[in-house]
């Protein structure tokens, strides 16, 4: 525990000292980055509590890692990454399960300061709605810090999607970092870095805004050549042959099958596919909630469908995707095709809990851009008036 602690210091300066860095001190922006460590930090030390009297994969990960006799044995994608990202820290450096866990909170969290900071560069406005600044709703979601904060895949693919989001923002400049974190996403989940790749993909092909012809060509052609060597381990994680994803598509209904079984586990086998998503990204609800904690999460879903519900009725919303740059096509496309994946293989509502917070992020940002570029033309519009008014007054 003592080592934890000492963990735990050395993570809140560093913090500190990032907030500091891309925020000058003093200013708002550099208040709201220290105040989600913080947030991020609570809601870790309630995760710890939690897994104190509950099953977790994180006690699996350590015990797993420290029993390993060499590092590169437990090299490789999915959960087995996860250990071999722990093996330095615990054998090099003796960090304890307390340390490690805090070492993985910190990761979390720097996800969350850098999709703070690809808002503030993309969204020249606070976008509000009901009253409320919605930046900082979103950063400040419960779920979200919940599930990435701990050693487990939660915190990492949560800090290199948002790496691959900030690099995406300005390829040009970031191209190593962009090609670091989708390598990352890679081994935490390669099956989400392949629809990613391919939805991006789309978003450059059918965008004329925010990047130039040549860079455009130079994404696709990386990312033409990542699918071709990726798709195939990716294939093989799932459990389909190559004839069969040919034929019938990413069908991962039979994971489904096996991931139900769980005590929160729901027959999404019977479901149709619309109603699979719906479960996966919008439930549990306050009538179906699994326990205290399936409560405390109803009310995060109940904010997500009621922004979902705003933004899919209004024609401008439509017409703004059709019309927005390559991040916001990019970003919706992953979103939805993600969902539609994960959606199949969560047959228990703890699982889709867990696994929607990695890309609800995604959707968050379309929604945020939508309303950002709905108050820049208010803008325009008073700026206009005034104008207008400006004129009068000097021609009388």
């Amino acid at each position: 525990m003592f080592y934890g602690i000492i963990i735990l210091l050395l993570t809140t300066f560093v913090s500190y000292a990032l907030a500091d860095y891309f925020f000058l001190p003093g200013t708002d922006n550099n208040k709201i980055a220290k105040q989600l460590f913080w947030y991020h930090l609570l809601l870790s030390a309630i995760y710890f509590i939690y897994v104190t009297f509950n099953p977790s994969d994180s006690k699996a990960y350590y015990a797993t890692s420290l029993a390993a006799p060499t590092w590169l044995e437990l090299y490789g994608t999915s959960t087995t990454f996860i250990k071999f990202l722990a093996y330095p820290f615990i054998h090099y450096f003796s960090f304890t399960y307390e340390a490690t866990m805090a070492l993985f909170s910190f990761i979390g969290y720097c996800g969350f300061l850098f999709f703070f900071l690809s808002f503030k560069q993309v969204l020249q406005f606070r976008p509000s709605l009901w009253g409320y600044d919605l930046i900082k709703l979103v950063l400040f979601l419960p779920n979200l810090h919940f599930w990435s904060s701990s050693l487990g895949k939660g915190s990492v693919i949560f800090l290199a999607i948002s790496l691959f989001f900030w690099s995406m923002v300005n390829p040009r400049n970031r191209w190593l970092l962009l090609i670091l974190s989708s390598v990352i996403i890679y081994h935490v989940r390669p099956h989400i870095m392949l629809m990613m790749l391919v939805c991006y993909g789309v978003g450059f092909i059918f965008s004329t805004k925010g990047l130039p012809f040549a860079w455009r060509i130079i994404f696709l052609g990386g990312a033409a050549i990542a699918f071709f060597f990726i798709y195939k381990d990716v294939l093989t994680l799932v459990g389909i042959d190559e004839d069969q994803f040919l034929t019938q598509g990413l069908d991962l209904s039979h994971r489904a099958s096996e991931l139900g079984k769980a005590t929160s586990g729901i027959d999404i086998n019977q479901y149709s596919l619309p109603l699979q998503v719906f479960t996966f990204l919008y439930r549990p609800l306050f009538f179906d909630a699994p326990g205290a904690l399936g409560l405390f999460v109803s009310v995060e879903n109940v904010f997500y469908l009621l922004l979902t519900t705003y933004t899919l009725f209004q024609l401008k919303s439509w017409t703004y995707v059709f019309n927005g740059d390559y991040l916001v096509k990019g970003s919706l496309l992953s979103f939805i095709t993600v969902s539609v994946a994960l959606a199949q293989v969560s047959g228990n509502l703890g699982l889709a809990i867990r696994q929607k917070s990695q890309i609800m992020v995604l959707f968050l940002f379309v929604v945020l851009s939508f309303l950002n570029d709905e108050n820049r033309k208010d803008a325009m519009k008073r700026k206009l008036t005034k104008l207008g008014k400006f004129k009068k007054v000097n021609i009388i």
